[in-house]
């Protein structure tokens, strides 16, 4: 059976899709889903651009992106690259709720047996192996400067006083006060990195100009890892600090 591409009234989109004409109508009245014309009797239809811009739309909300947010993400890539970045998203909030449901789990074991779990076990750490899967596919994407990259900051951090352990609770705490910052409204331009840089200097064991910052900044945009990551510390901050490092390097 040839599937329908063409023309769809307001309600046949509503019955695919599973919502109300209202919600569409809403949609079209701020701007974020506009049908692909409207006849002079004044009804709304919708072809395949639009049916694809809607399942975005909906995932998104269904992720907690306030919807004033969703028109900008839909605007700023092309569609595989959003839904790939969205994809990230769902994963490592999918990987967030499935460790504190197993914290919760041994938790609740360890209460029914009269015990109590000690403090270091009450919250869910993020897994040893992640490092290596993060660092086998930055090589696997950005090739053998990549890998020798990762190899001379080893080799540095294998002499550094605080070790890979310290530098990651480190990095923690300067992230913790930059999101602090971008859900606190801080605009991207005044934010303060200069932090952030100082810990890729300690990374890297050599200076890190605010070119080579902006570049890994670019990187944190297009690789889903970093999304991934960045999205599991705040919705939205995958973007912002990016943004927030560019805008450093800028001035």
């Amino acid at each position: 059976m040839t599937e329908r591409i063409d023309e769809m009234t307001v309600g046949e989109l509503a019955r695919v899709a599973g919502v109300t004409v209202r919600l569409l109508h809403h949609y079209d009245e701020i701007g974020l889903l506009r049908p692909a014309h409207v006849a002079a009797n004044g009804y709304r239809y919708y072809r395949r651009a639009e049916a694809e811009r809607l399942q975005e739309i909906l995932a998104l909300k269904a992720g907690g992106v306030p919807l004033d947010e969703i028109g900008a993400m839909l605007d700023g890539q092309d569609r595989l690259a959003r839904l790939i970045a969205h994809r990230a998203r769902l994963e490592a909030e999918a990987a967030r709720v499935t460790g504190m449901i197993e914290t919760l789990d041994a938790t609740i074991e360890t209460e029914r047996k009269g015990r109590r779990m000690a403090l270091e076990n009450l919250y869910w750490p993020p897994a040893p192996e992640e490092q290596a899967v993060l660092e086998a596919r930055l090589v696997e994407t950005y090739g053998d400067w990549m890998a020798e990259a990762i190899a001379a900051s080893k080799a540095h951090l294998a002499h550094a006083p605080m070790g890979m352990d310290g530098k990651m609770d480190a990095l923690r705490a300067i992230e913790g006060a930059l999101v602090a910052d971008y859900e606190g409204g801080v605009p991207p331009g005044r934010a303060d990195v200069a932090a952030h840089r100082d810990w890729i200097e300690g990374m890297w064991g050599r200076p890190c100009s605010p070119e080579a910052h902006a570049g890994l900044a670019e990187m944190y945009l297009s690789h889903p890892d970093f999304i991934a990551r960045y999205e599991a510390l705040s919705p939205g901050f995958s973007q912002w600090l990016p943004a927030a490092i560019k805008a450093a390097a800028a001035r």
